[in-house]
């Protein structure tokens, strides 16, 4: 853990050395909707579920004739054949067009019982149809939804009994399940057992640090050691715990998200609390002033496509990808520009190995810095009140917080807070 400012390990590169080095992929900032395909995948290359399913759902709405003859591109622009197996290739990105007969092959699948099913498995009906097995709609397993382009245009079905005659027009007992061999689950978000670190500027101008721990906030109103100042209760076990302003008041506010039904929970200084359901199972909530308009708009990273999605004021989304599935991510105003920008934080791979912070800035370039060791969580503020956020980290072993004071004179701030806990 550093001790001082002549102890940092810090450094930093240019996003070419990024880009050289193939660590952290950037784009540009895009209008996006919540079902635009996100291009994780290399063709005929191994895909993650959430990936199949937003591919999928590029030709849903887009009135695309069915032609067994015919063909239309993905979102990167390669064709598909416009037909029920055409469109499971397609959604699995694969290079070679299989019909359903081929699909059924193990060159392609491997079959799989019916209550194995997961998102982007396949129910295939070898002479006739194939549909593409979304999820199931209860615990039960007794209903489901899919998706299919057996006629035009392509649909999503929902609340189909697993026990129905009929599948898309075809007898339920000509389909037998399937699994694409280069599918591959979503990496699950991290679960933290024990207090998660907090930061905001509850008070005054600097940033201070707090712990979270099953629905019990517990915030200093410094960034040295010492009881708390504050503690609030607010939100639940299995929460995911956020800050941001969300009224436009100057100051953070408590919040929380919950990954069960993906919901953001904000709390007000009445003490009054609003909802909103955002984000797909597995997503990060990251939220910010990504409007640069005064207040907090909520936001989400999915780790299984290394893609940040903001939600704006207006129900409208964007969407960009900064570094590469698994990654954790940390958002904040690190140019001082009075806007918040994305960053992630990729942990050392060994004992001992430092971790890397990288932040997006907003000419495209992307700064690396190494801080903290393997096991830290991550942390960002504007500790010294300088205008600009900052990184730093937590140790829950020794609930030790170190918070780098990169842009003002002195030592880092290093100091115990908190009951630690464990990350997995």
């Amino acid at each position: 853990m550093p001790s001082s400012r002549s102890s940092k390990l810090v450094r930093v590169a240019l996003a070419a050395a990024i880009a050289a080095s193939g660590a952290v992929a950037t784009t540009a900032l895009t209008v996006a909707t919540a079902t635009t395909a996100q291009a994780a995948s290399s063709v005929g290359g191994q895909i993650t579920r959430s990936e199949v399913i937003q591919r999928a759902q590029y030709w849903l709405g887009k009135s695309i004739a069915y032609n067994q003859g015919g063909s239309y591109p993905d979102s990167s622009g390669r064709y598909y054949r416009t037909d029920c197996g055409g469109y499971v290739d397609m959604a699995w990105h694969l290079a070679d067009g299989p019909n359903t007969q081929g699909l059924a092959s193990s060159a392609y699948t491997t079959e799989i019982s019916r209550s194995q099913l997961k998102a982007g498995d396949i129910l295939d009906s070898f002479y006739d149809h194939v549909i593409l097995f979304e999820k199931w709609d209860d615990t039960a397993h007794t209903t489901f939804s899919y998706y299919s382009f057996g006629s035009t245009p392509v649909k999503h079905a929902t609340g189909v009994s697993i026990n129905a005659a009929y599948f898309d027009s075809h007898p339920n007992g000509d389909y037998k399940a399937y699994r694409y061999n280069n599918i591959v689950d979503d990496p699950s978000a991290p679960v933290y057992s024990g207090d998660v670190p907090v930061a905001g500027k509850w008070s005054g101008t600097a940033a201070t640090i707090g712990v979270f721990r099953d629905g019990v906030w517990a915030l200093r109103n410094s960034n040295s050691a010492g009881s708390a100042d504050a503690v609030a209760g607010f939100g639940q076990a299995g929460d995911v715990p956020i800050t941001g302003d969300w009224d436009g008041v100057g100051h953070d506010q408590l919040g929380v998200f919950r990954p069960s039904t993906r919901e953001f929970v904000l709390r007000h200084d009445d003490a009054s609390s609003n909802s909103l359901v955002f984000g797909n199972a597995g997503d990060v909530p990251v939220p910010g002033m990504w409007d640069h308009n005064g207040h907090a708009q909520m936001a989400v990273y999915r780790p299984s496509t290394a893609t940040f999605t903001v939600r704006h004021d207006d129900g409208t989304t964007t969407s960009a990808s900064l570094g590469n599935p698994g990654d954790t991510p940390v958002v904040g105003d690190w140019d001082g520009v009075g806007h918040t920008q994305m960053g992630v934080f990729r942990p050392g791979v060994n004992p001992g190995d430092a971790n890397t912070f990288a932040l997006r800035h907003d000419d495209g370039t992307v700064t690396t810095a190494t801080y903290g060791e393997k096991g830290d969580l991550p942390v960002v503020g504007d500790w010294s009140a300088k205008g600009r956020t900052t990184f730093g980290v937590y140790r829950p072993g020794t609930a030790t917080f170190a918070l780098s004071n990169a842009y003002a004179s002195g030592a880092d701030y290093v100091f115990k807070f908190g009951n630690g806990g464990t990350w997995s």
